[in-house]
């Protein structure tokens, strides 16, 4: 059996699209409510066990590392005030096992992943994409387990799709599919970002992988283009093998590295909130009598 064991969150973006606040502050570590979006991320590895990972950051990104670390004298100060409930909060900042690896030259997602190299070497491993936030609910299985059970069973590399429409599909890289069986789909080819017309289904790739060893190896060998190496370049050829498995998810995707799909989040996330669903259902409710 091929066992999931470590996991790669790429975190070296510069964000752009959110400056000013990007200037200061990673954007992995813009919050959704009180928690940054890349906690939110680590803790969807919950799901499948994971708790050694490797995020890759970009230099001088010390506060992603500083946020998953020990605060001695915060965690103190909780304690000594009898606010139990925070330090709490606090101490599973730090419950994974957490790796850092430095992207020093922007070449792509395909270059963070071969920063966490010498911490994954040839085993499997789950990616996770830092500008999505997959909410799973009560009655949902996680993504990262099903991509997890998929691998698992067989051996191959899988992948989280969602369907798409219209201009969506060219925001995305996209899937051929050759069969599709109990929700498993074989990738016959990927296209990345393809105009309507070129599209090769209405199956979107999005932030969520489980890769094969393999596929560490492949990477290495690849040519940039444009000065970057592109994961989907080692993907494609996998399809092309037989390899590269698809399948969609349950729960609720959130694109927080678009300014609107952050804004969303926020909204969605709080409304769910035991600690403040009830105001923000109320606030929402009494301003939309003033929405044009």
């Amino acid at each position: 059996m091929n066992k999931l064991k470590k996991a790669i969150i790429p975190a070296a973006g510069l964000g752009t699209r959110f400056l000013p606040i990007t200037k200061a502050v990673p954007k992995p570590m813009l919050s959704v409510l009180d928690k940054p979006t890349i906690q939110y991320i680590a803790e969807e590895l919950s799901s499948v066990g994971i708790e050694d990972i490797v995020i890759v950051v970009s230099p001088g990104s010390d506060v992603i590392q500083r946020h998953f670390g020990k605060n001695q004298d915060l965690e103190d100060r909780l304690l000594s005030d009898g606010k139990t409930a925070l330090y709490e909060i606090e101490k599973a900042t730090r419950r994974f096992n957490v790796q850092f690896a430095v992207q020093e030259v922007p070449n792509g997602l395909a270059g963070a992943i071969l920063c966490a190299e010498p911490y994954i070497g040839d085993e499997p491993f789950a990616l996770l994409l830092g500008d999505e936030l997959i909410y799973a609910g009560e009655n949902d299985k996680p993504c990262m387990k099903r991509l997890a059970e998929i691998f698992e069973s067989t051996g191959k590399s899988v992948i989280a799709t969602m369907e798409v429409f219209g201009d969506d599909v060219s925001k995305y890289g996209n899937i051929g599919i050759a069969n599709e069986e109990d929700g498993v789909m074989q990738v016959s080819a990927i296209v990345e970002k393809p105009s309507l017309a070129e599209a090769l289904s209405n199956n979107a790739i999005i932030g969520r992988y489980v890769l094969s060893g393999k596929v560490m190896g492949m990477l290495k060998t690849l040519k940039p283009r444009n000065n970057e190496i592109y994961l989907t370049d080692a993907l494609d050829t996998l399809a092309e093998n037989g390899e590269l498995l698809a399948s969609c998810f349950e729960g609720k995707r959130y694109d927080v590295g678009d300014k609107f799909g952050y804004i969303k989040a926020n909204v969605e996330f709080a409304l769910m909130s035991k600690e403040i669903g009830e105001d923000t259902s109320a606030y929402i409710k009494e301003l939309a009598k003033n929405l044009k």
